[in-house]
C-alpha cells in the first residue's frame, strides 16, 4: 500500500496489513550456560546472574537471567515484514524493555512479536519513516515476563 508522507510529494510504500499481526518467533530454554555466556560477553558480574550459590541465597532463590538477555536471543523466526520501500538506509532508532518477572535458569521463554506502528516524521534532516516492533516474552507457565519495543528508521542519507 502506498501512503502519503507529511510533505507533499513524499510517498511511502509499505504493507499496512502486517500492523498488529502477532507472530510466534519460537521458544528458547534458559540454561545456566546460556546465562554464563551472555554475562561473559557483556562483562556482567552481578552474583544473581553469575554465581549459583550466591543466587540461591538471594531474593529469587536461584540463578536468574539479566533482563537484556531476552531481546538478544535468536528465536529462529522473523516477525512480520512491512516491506518498507522508502529511503536508502535503515537505522536503529532505539529500544525499550519492560520486565515483569525474573527469568530463571530452566525457564522456557516463548517470544511473540508484531509491528506495533509505522509513522512518518519530518525533521531538520528530512522525512523519515519509523517502524516500531513490540515483542512479548512468556515463560512455560504462560506468565508474561518481559516486553520490548525496538524502532527502526528508514530515510535517505
Amino acid at each position: 500500500m502506498v501512503t502519503s508522507g507529511p510533505n507533499p510529494g513524499v510517498r511511502f510504500d509499505y504493507d499496512r496489513d502486517v500492523i498488529g499481526v502477532e507472530v510466534e518467533l519460537g521458544s528458547v530454554t534458559i540454561t545456566p550456560q546460556l546465562i554464563a555466556g551472555y554475562c561473559a560477553a557483556i562483562a556482567e558480574t552481578n552474583p544473581l546472574y553469575t554465581d549459583a550459590r550466591a543466587a540461591q541465597a538471594g531474593p529469587y532463590g536461584g540463578l536468574i537471567a539479566p533482563p537484556c538477555l531476552l531481546p538478544s536471543l535468536a528465536f529462529g523466526r522473523r516477525g512480520p515484514d512491512p516491506k518498507v520501500k522508502f529511503g536508502n538506509a535503515t537505522l536503529f532508532a532505539g529500544s525499550r524493555l519492560e520486565c515483569f518477572a525474573p527469568v530463571r535458569a530452566g525457564d522456557t521463554i516463548t517470544a511473540k512479536t508484531q509491528v506495533k506502528e509505522i509513522y512518518p516524521k519530518t525533521g531538520r534532516s528530512g522525512t523519515m519513516l519509523f517502524v516500531v516492533r513490540r515483542t512479548t516474552y512468556s515463560n512455560q507457565r504462560g506468565e508474561r515476563v518481559a516486553a520490548s519495543e525496538q524502532s527502526l528508521v528508514h530515510r535517505e542519507v
